[in-house]
């Protein structure tokens, strides 16, 4: 790993890069799927129109299919590059050694415990959230492509109990997605700026006690 007199080297330029167009991805898949859902709802009740994208039915569906393969292509990507490099396997990777330590960190976030727990370079919680994020990408996709093309995809569409039912399965792992970006600044925030920028310029600066 890359060092300098008070600074580590974490995040490579793939990373930094295949996390941005994620955020950009989602943020147009959200708000596009939002105005989708506003024209068919599965609930009792409509999105504000000012979180939404696309100005009607028809130019969402275009906003959101365009993410949509973005998503995907830098999924591959993102993936490909973390399986050759093993980057992360052994950081990111929730393991079952990382248990005991995800309760403490809630404590840790939710103020209960003052200390902050000792960990690597992230910990329990934020491998736990990493690692599902590959499974909530499948599902997101392999949903979404029952929506996209359901008689072409006939054997998906029935696997997912057809058109409608993969409606529900579709919105619901969407909205697994937003509490994990919500969580996600939460830990972000609470862990400090050197973080955040960490994931713009791949450095972060050390403390006194990491230096």
């Amino acid at each position: 790993m890359k060092t300098k007199p008070d600074k580590e080297y974490l995040h490579p330029l793939v990373v930094r890069t295949t996390h941005w167009l994620n955020f950009i991805a989602l943020s147009i898949m959200v708000t596009s799927g939002l105005r989708i859902f506003n024209a068919s709802p599965l609930f009792d009740f409509h999105f504000p129109k000012w979180i939404l994208l696309g100005g009607w039915l028809g130019g969402a569906r275009l906003w959101h299919f365009a993410a949509m393969w973005i998503f995907f292509v830098n999924g591959v990507i993102a993936v490909t590059y973390n399986i050759i490099s093993r980057h992360g396997r052994d950081t990111t990777i929730f393991r079952k050694r990382d248990i005991p330590g995800v309760l403490p960190m809630i404590k840790y976030y939710l103020r209960i415990e003052k200390d902050h727990p000792k960990y690597g370079k992230y910990n329990s919680l934020q491998k736990l959230a990493y690692t599902s994020t590959p499974f909530l990408a499948i599902g997101v996709t392999l949903s979404g492509l029952v929506l996209y093309l359901p008689v072409q995809l006939q054997p998906l569409t029935w696997i997912f109990g057809g058109y409608d039912f993969a409606r529900w399965v579709h919105f619901f792992f969407m909205a697994a997605f937003i509490f994990f970006f919500l969580g996600h600044i939460f830990m972000v925030s609470i862990s400090g700026w050197q973080n955040f920028w960490s994931m713009i310029s791949g450095w972060k600066r050390l403390s006194k006690d990491e230096g």
